[in-house]
Formats: structure tokens, C-alpha cells, sequence
């Protein structure tokens, strides 16, 4: 019954990252471009490619699947996570998952999401234990059951205390040894005055909580199994991908590996696919010692080897997720598309349109942005799904080969180490971010191939 009660709400949660993705974020951004005074039409070419991607079904089926499963990824800390989203306990409600995932979407701000045990029926300071309130919610004999270990635990430790009092004439150190006994003594004790209240607060039904759908964290650490990590999958234990080599569960690091390395690839992408379509498009445009002049410097910039240069900054500087995108866009990105969009742009600026704009007086700037650069942008959009395809396998490397993220990460690249270094005894390690990593790319390809057919101009030439 949990299993399919599971397996529901994961369908909800894909359900709603459909009609997120499909729905309501198109509808956002018609909305706010023209608040902003921005034109939203589609062309009728537009129209007819966009009519003929959909009827490619794998390019259509991976691309619809990718972006939802991407949509929801931006939600994880809401999902999976080792926090609670609502948690209420004697007339206190907090929401530590609400407050984390939003402090990581306004990253300029500061919600407090750190809630101490002593506020919510724990005893410490520590942040409390929410899978332990969760047991304790749904089944309140749990915590009965820990409330009477602990009275055990707690006159077990006074009676050995109290038959090992010292002599009034006993030295320091036995005293001193006396009074930390009689310390733990008083915790114990307090433990159970706290959990006598927690008991109580249960009992008159003020104390509920709202865990994530799964309910554990990239960094928290399954103690609770019966064997040292890394495990094995195993249902029984909850634990279906089974654990790394440090103890954490391996679910909620390939999902946020997943949204790690997608997320990087996109913003790789964009930034470095902008950079080289306005260097790309000042040298067509200008050609003459503009295009000789940049295009030298283009080639001398590629022979840099990406390489060896991440691995001597790495071994200098811990790189950021930040300092990755920014040294992926300088080294390598942008590189690539400046070829193809400076070969368009000398084709174009060749056009009767073009030469006609010119002569009325229109600005460069003006000509580039609204009259050639939207008749050049086929290599643009085909490229770029092949061009996240290679960012992906380039932070994956990156990480395999620790140059990449800071240890502790959850990154695909980092799981594939430690696979390797035990595939003989815990396989999972390797066979799981391969698999993901392969389905990841093999979608994003088919994206690709589809867009690049419907974007094939021969489709929609007259001759054919």
C-alpha cells in the first residue's frame, strides 16, 4: 500500500511538472515580455517548425520529458529533502523546506530555516530530528516507546551514579569524575521531562508535520542501516539506489545531480552561445580587418588546451559552480558558434534586404539585431542541444577527475569515481549514474535531431 500510495504521488508531482512546463511558464513569459513592451508572435515559419517538431515523436516525447523532469528538479529541496516543508508543534509552525528552497531561489536573501530540537519536543540545540518527529506523528507508540527507554536509560545511569558517590575525604578527580556522571544523569533526565511533554502535546493532537515525498537529503547520512556504507539496493531497507561510500543515499544525489549538471550546461550554453553569436556577427557583418583581425585571435584563443588549464587552476583555486560556467564560457563555449554565425551573417549581408536597409539609413545595430541575426539563427537553435550534450560530459569529466566541484557535491562525475575505485563489490555505484547519465544525453541528442530537422530549410523550399 505505501508503495503505490508512493508511486501516486510521484505521478501527482510529474503531473503538475507538466502542465508547469507546458502551461503555465509559457503563459509567464508571454505575459511579462509584453509588460515589458516586447512583440510575442510567432512568425508562420515559426509556426510550420514548431508544427514539425511536435510530429517528430522522440525528438517531441524527450524534449517534453527533459523540461518537466528539469521544471520539477527546481523544486527538490521541497521534495527530497531531510527537512520538513510545514512542521507544527505546540503552537509553534515552521517551515525549515519552504525557507531553505526559497533562500536558494532569492539567493540575496537570508530566511532563517534552522529550527532547534528544544523548540519542538527534542532535546539540544541541534536542528531537530524531523524524521524522528514524522515516526513519532505517525505512530504515537513510538514515542512512548522511546519515552519509557529512556526513563530505563535514565534510573540506570542515577542508580550506577549514586552507588559509585565518593567518599566526602575522596580526591579531585574522583569528584570531578562524579559530578560529569551526575551531569549525564541530569540529561538523561531532562530528556525525559521533555519527551513526558512532547507525549502530552501528541496526545491533545497539537503536533503535526508535512515531510517531503522523499524524505532524505544529498547530505544527510543513513546511519540507520544495519551495515556500513556503501550499501547495496535494497527495498526492505529503503534505500532503492542504495548509498555512496560516505553513507548518503544515492536517490537524492542523482536528482540533484541531475538538476546540477543540466543547470550548468543550460547557463554554459546561453552565455557562451551569446558571447559567439555577437562576435560571429560583428565579423560577418564588418568583415574587412574586423573579421581578419578577431578571427586570428579566435584561433590563437582555441589552441589553449581546456584541459590542462582547469586542472591548473583547480590545483590553485577550489572552483565554484560559478567560476565553472565563467571559465567553460571563456575557454571553450563561445568558440564553436562564432564559425557558423559569421558564415550566415556574410551570406546575408549580401541580400537585397540588407543592402535596401542600409541604403534608408538604418543603424548597424539595428540591421544586425532585427534584420539578419533572425534569419541567422537556425545554426543557433540546432547546435545548441548537441552544444549541452558536450557541457554535460565536460563537468561530468570535470568531477570525475576531481577538478570540478568542491568534495561533497552531488555530482554524477564524483559518483562514477567512487564507483570505479569499488566496481567489483558495489557495482550500483557505477551501473546508476551511467544509466542516468546515458538516458540523460540519448534525450537531449534525439532533442537535437529533431530540431535540426524541423528547422531544415529544405522542408519548406518551393522546389521540393
Amino acid at each position: 500500500m505505501t508503495a503505490v500510495l508512493t508511486i501516486l504521488k510521484v505521478a501527482v508531482v510529474l503531473a503538475l511538472g507538466y502542465a508547469l512546463t507546458t502551461k503555465a511558464i509559457p503563459w509567464c513569459y508571454v505575459k511579462v515580455a509584453r509588460a515589458l513592451g516586447f512583440r510575442v508572435q510567432i512568425t508562420p515559419i515559426t509556426a510550420k517548425r514548431i508544427a514539425r517538431f511536435k510530429r517528430i515523436k522522440r525528438g517531441h516525447f524527450a524534449f517534453v520529458g527533459v523540461s518537466t523532469l528539469f521544471v520539477v528538479s527546481l523544486f527538490l529541496e521541497l521534495l527530497v529533502s531531510g527537512q520538513a516543508v510545514v512542521v507544527h508543534f505546540d503552537g509553534k509552525t515552521a517551515f525549515p523546506a519552504v525557507a531553505d528552497w526559497s533562500n536558494k531561489v532569492a539567493f540575496f536573501m537570508n530566511i532563517p530555516s534552522f529550527q532547534r530540537k528544544n523548540d519542538f519536543g527534542q532535546v539540544g540545540e541541534s536542528r531537530v530530528d524531523y524524521r524522528r518527529f514524522a515516526r513519532w506523528a505517525d505512530d504515537p507508540a513510538t514515542l512512548e516507546a522511546d519515552l519509557e527507554q529512556q526513563r530505563v536509560k535514565a534510573q540506570t545511569l542515577r542508580t550506577e551514579a549514586e552507588a559509585e558517590a565518593p567518599d566526602p575525604d575522596a580526591g579531585a578527580f574522583t569528584r570531578r569524575k562524579y559530578e560529569l556522571r551526575m551531569k549525564r544523569v541530569a540529561a538523561a533526565e531532562l530528556e525525559v521531562e521533555t519527551l513526558t511533554h512532547t507525549l502530552d502535546v501528541f496526545s491533545r493532537g497539537d503536533a503535526w508535520i508535512i515531510m517531503p515525498l522523499y524524505p532524505y537529503g544529498p547530505g544527510d547520512l543513513r546511519l540507520d542501516l544495519s551495515k556500513n556504507p556503501p550499501n547495496a539496493p535494497s527495498a526492505a531497507e529503503q534505500i532503492p539506489l542504495g548509498t555512496d561510500m560516505s553513507g548518503r543515499d544515492i536517490v537524492p544525489l542523482m536528482l540533484y545531480g541531475f538538476r546540477l549538471s543540466l543547470a550548468f550546461a543550460l547557463l554554459v550554453a546561453a552565455s557562451g552561445y551569446g558571447v559567439g553569436v555577437i562576435v560571429g556577427g560583428l565579423q560577418g557583418y564588418y568583415g574587412g580587418w574586423v573579421d581578419i583581425g578577431s578571427q586570428r585571435f579566435v584561433e590563437i584563443w582555441g589552441s589553449i588546451p581546456f584541459l590542462f588549464t582547469m586542472m591548473i587552476l583547480a590545483s590553485l583555486v577550489t572552483p565554484t559552480f560559478g567560476m565553472l560556467v565563467l571559465l567553460l564560457v571563456l575557454l571553450r563555449s563561445w568558440l564553436g558558434i562564432t564559425y557558423y554565425v559569421r558564415g550566415e551573417f556574410y551570406r546575408e549581408k549580401s541580400k537585397d534586404y540588407v543592402q535596401a536597409a542600409i541604403g534608408a539609413g538604418v543603424s548597424d545595430w539595428k540591421i544586425i539585431v532585427k534584420h539578419i541575426l533572425p534569419n541567422s539563427i537556425v545554426p543557433i537553435v540546432t547546435f545548441a542541444p548537441f552544444g549541452i550534450v558536450g557541457y554535460i560530459g565536460a563537468l561530468v569529466s570535470l568531477d570525475y577527475l576531481g577538478f570540478g566541484l568542491p568534495p561533497g557535491t552531488p555530482s554524477w562525475g564524483a559518483l562514477l569515481r567512487q564507483g570505479l575505485e569499488n566496481v567489483r563489490f558495489y557495482p550500483h555505484l557505477v551501473i546508476v549514474p551511467t544509466v542516468a547519465l546515458a538516458v540523460t544525453l540519448y534525450a537531449v541528442v534525439m532533442i537535437g535531431e529533431a530540431v535540426r530537422e524541423a528547422f531544415d530549410p529544405k522542408v519548406f523550399s518551393r522546389l521540393r
